[in-house]
């Protein structure tokens, strides 16, 4: 059995200021785009391993919607953006006016919104970390997908993990009609999706 490559906090730290600077131009770039104040942060990060996949997903027979990019360059693997069924409503709810119950009957304009979201987010982490080691990684055009969180992670997760023992793991709150001059959402505002870094 691999030992998983352990981050220490400081390197947590470095790590996640790297992260917030980049969704810090992301939430500019929202907040330009949807012409309302968005704040984004990254309160948590880890790295995980193959063994611990399943404990993931708290609900995994809840619908969920999932952002997929590939990423090639300096660097090659995935980002997989994971959105629970509450806070995908939530902030589709808070981006776009519109209340949805399922999930499912999301239409090509719903799915644009996830698409964008997912975009401008692996997008400014990516600008963050490429400028800061100097590198060039280039990212895909975002697929979405809507099924049960768990058998979606795991469908998703299992092609990935055949080549990629270790990854990044972080949550990532994001909350629309911000306070003015806020930089992280107040408790209970966000929608907290999840990120994982292959």
């Amino acid at each position: 059995m691999t030992k998983v490559f352990q981050l220490t906090d400081d390197e947590k730290d470095q790590l996640k200021e790297l992260l917030n600077i980049g969704v810090s131009h992301a939430s500019t770039t929202l907040s330009t785009m949807m012409k309302k104040r968005v704040a984004i942060s990254v309160p948590t990060l880890g790295v995980k391993d193959a063994q611990s996949v399943s404990s993931f997903i708290a609900n995994p027979n809840d619908i969920s919607v999932a952002v997929l990019l590939r990423l090639s360059g300096a660097l090659d693997g995935y980002v997989l953006l994971l959105f629970p069924r509450s806070a995908a409503i939530s902030l589709l709810n808070s981006l776009s006016g519109k209340v949805v119950g399922d999930l499912r009957a999301l239409n090509s304009y719903d799915r644009s919104i996830f698409q964008e979201v997912g975009n401008v987010l692996t997008g400014g982490m990516l600008s963050g970390l490429s400028k800061f080691l100097h590198i060039q990684v280039v990212q895909s055009v975002p697929d979405v997908v809507i099924d049960m969180g768990g058998a979606m992670f795991n469908s998703i997760s299992a092609a990935m993990i055949a080549s990629h023992s270790e990854f990044i793991s972080l949550d990532v709150a994001i909350c629309v009609d911000a306070q003015e001059g806020a930089i992280t959402c107040a408790p209970g505002e966000e929608s907290v999706a999840s990120m994982f870094l292959f």
